[in-house]
């Protein structure tokens, strides 16, 4: 048996050719340094030794001449042979591709990166095989980080010639080393038969690991168990610490915050103590990941006017939602997104669109069940949820119903968060400043000695998307002014007509309800003489907005300065040449008391002095643009 350090290209047995760009590669290619942040740090949270309270991981790198890359003219040499196999094919962008990467490894220094990790058990036996070997298989059970087996192609495409090298010690004191280069199918020496495009540095034919630590970083020794990934050729960007230290907070701050996770990248190290330094320094790469980070460590950290609940999903476990509101002066704060987090603590993804008022969310998946099954269908990249990969329907079914049930009471939550009743927690949160109070534009109140303007709403755009673009739900204030007339009392049969003038005007004098309306006429329920009209309430403040888009429901917040009985509501949906349709009310809630719906409205309920919320559900399932309309007989 050959017993030699060295690199082997194994036969393919005839069979299929490999190129360069596999499907596994190509699943990390946009954002290769991203992606590699995201895959270690998850690797590593994994691989955490019982009893240590947190994972460190290290990322630094180190330049290394060529000479001294194990096996480094064999290495090269095929390399070489892969391009000239491509020219001579015709393959012009394969042999770009592998001229690149020889110009790479022909260079005196070489920049290289080693991760290490610490507080971990190293890997060992069937775990260290899986990592070199394996390729979407995993032993990874439960509510661990990663389960599709692919993420360590992250590293390979970091490297400028796809070579990484893995080194493990591990608990029980085993230690062995082993380098990989993913390159593709070419010419074997002596033989007709072509390679499978991967090579391995190890002890002999069978690909075996090295017995012992690498030296590929001469500076450094490990002397506790862990393992390090040195990736040869590394593709060192000016921002890459920024890179790393952006996906790391993004993907792992709840992590860092519960003190499960540390890590240092060359001269920065991000812990629990310094989390709210680091973010505040000028790091983050990016706008959209400045805020989502930012968004995260005010939510986790239960700042100022951040509300917390928890809630069962269908009895598989869990989730704890967070919530903030901003007010218009801090809007630009918000994400309107809601951060979905599963344990242990890496982010997955965004439920986008979640409020039409500024806020920002976060939910938490605990080490449950409700985590182990979405876990199952995740993406290879864990950025995620997808019910498809389940063969049954019944499955899929079940988990698109979880999926719905998890956005739908976080979406309630949050309704009932930015709605509160109480005023001053509603101004503080942001919903006061997108609900108008009633004032006009001097500042004066409605039933004050001043005379008052009313201003009339408008439509609400949530249109319908076609050639041109709206907001889903933007919330619209109109400033047409509306007067009103009073009505006036009926004649009494028995006495003789008598020559009565119609008072004209506005009625909105301190401590008066203003009315108007031409709508049909009828007696009041106490059966005096005064004449009572149905009209259409103009004389009120309404925001309306988009609760549910798929489940047709949307939410009206009527802020109103006086108390109304027997009120009746509508919705009101236009077209792209602005005709109008009535939507078909299904069902209807104000204050979690449910409504009586008649013919498509809601009809007979009551609304009170100030902010009243109203949760109406329709047969509408996409976006228009939409009115709510309110009426009273008066």
């Amino acid at each position: 048996m050959e017993e030699k350090n060295n690199w082997r290209f194994a036969g393919n047995g005839y069979t299929a050719e490999n190129g360069l760009d596999t499907a596994d590669m190509e699943t990390f290619k946009k954002d290769p340094i991203a992606s590699l942040a995201r895959e270690t740090c998850q690797n590593s949270i994994d691989a955490k030794m019982e009893g240590k309270s947190k994972v460190k991981l290290e990322f630094k790198t180190f330049k290394i001449e060529k000479d001294k890359i194990p096996g480094y003219n064999r290495l090269r040499g095929e390399i070489e042979n892969c391009y000239n196999y491509k020219k001579e094919q015709g393959k012009l962008k394969d042999a770009e591709q592998l001229e690149t990467m020889i110009n790479a490894i022909d260079k005196e220094k070489i920049n290289c990166l080693r991760i290490s990790d610490f507080n971990t058990t190293g890997l060992y036996g069937e775990k260290f095989y899986l990592l070199t070997k394996g390729s979407g298989i995993t032993d990874k059970i439960g509510t661990t980080g990663g389960s599709k087996g692919i993420g360590k192609f992250a590293s390979f495409v970091a490297s400028s010639f796809n070579t990484v090298f893995y080194s493990t010690l591990t608990k029980d004191n085993e230690m062995k080393f082993l380098g990989i280069s993913k390159l593709c199918s070419a010419p074997m020496d002596d033989v007709d038969e072509k390679t499978i495009g991967t090579g391995y540095y190890g002890i002999n034919y069978k690909n075996e690991p090295i017995i012992g630590q690498s030296q590929i970083d001469e500076g450094y020794f490990r002397n506790e168990p862990g393992t390090d990934v040195f990736i040869l050729g590394f593709k060192k960007e000016e921002t890459w610490k920024n890179q790393i230290l952006s996906m790391v907070l993004d993907s792992f701050l709840v992590a860092i915050y519960k003190d499960e996770l540390e890590v240092i990248i060359e001269d920065i190290v991000v812990n629990k103590e310094n989390l709210k330094n680091i973010i505040e320094n000028e790091y983050i790469t990016s706008k959209n990941l400045s805020k989502s980070i930012k968004s995260q460590f005010d939510l986790i950290s239960e700042s100022e006017n951040v509300h917390c609940k928890e809630f069962d999903i269908m009895g598989y476990g869990n989730i704890k939602v967070y919530v903030k509101g901003y007010n218009k002066e801090e809007a630009d704060m918000a994400t309107g997104n809601c951060i979905m987090i599963r344990y242990p603590y890496m982010k997955i993804k965004n439920f986008q669109g979640i409020s039409a008022i500024p806020c920002s969310a976060l939910c938490i998946i605990g080490d449950n069940q409700l985590n182990k099954v979405l876990k199952d269908i995740e993406n290879p990249q864990h950025t995620d949820w997808e019910p498809k990969r389940k063969d049954d329907d019944a499955s899929r079914n079940e988990l698109k119903n979880i999926i719905s049930q998890m956005r739908q009471k976080i979406g309630d939550y949050i309704i009932d968060v930015l709605t509160s009743n109480d005023l001053e927690k509603l101004d503080i949160e942001g919903a006061g400043d997108y609900l108008p109070e009633n004032n006009d534009n001097n500042g004066d109140v409605i039933g004050g000695e001043q005379e008052d303007t009313v201003i009339k709403d408008t439509a609400k755009i949530i249109k319908r998307i076609q050639n041109k673009k709206y907001a889903k739900n933007p919330v619209v204030e109109s400033e047409e002014i509306s007067g009103t007339i009073p009505d006036v009392g009926g004649i009494d049969e028995n006495e003789e007509e008598t020559d009565t003038s119609t008072p004209s005007g506005h009625n909105n004098g301190r401590g008066a309800q203003p009315h108007e309306g031409t709508e049909d006429a009828k007696s009041n329920e106490d059966g005096d003489n005064d004449i009572l009209k149905h009209v259409q309430l103009t004389d009120i403040k309404k925001v309306f907005f988009v609760s549910n888009k798929n489940d047709g429901e949307y939410v009206a917040i009527i802020n109103s300065s006086y108390e109304e009985k027997d009120c009746e509501l509508e919705v009101k949906y236009y077209d792209d040449a602005d005709n109008e349709y009535s939507a078909n009310i299904l069902n209807c809630k104000i204050e979690n008391e449910n409504i009586e719906v008649e013919k498509g409205k809601a009809v007979h309920f009551r609304i009170k002095l100030g902010k009243n919320k109203i949760i109406v559900k329709t047969d509408l399932t996409d976006y228009y643009k939409c009115e709510v309309k309110l009426y009273a007989n008066r």
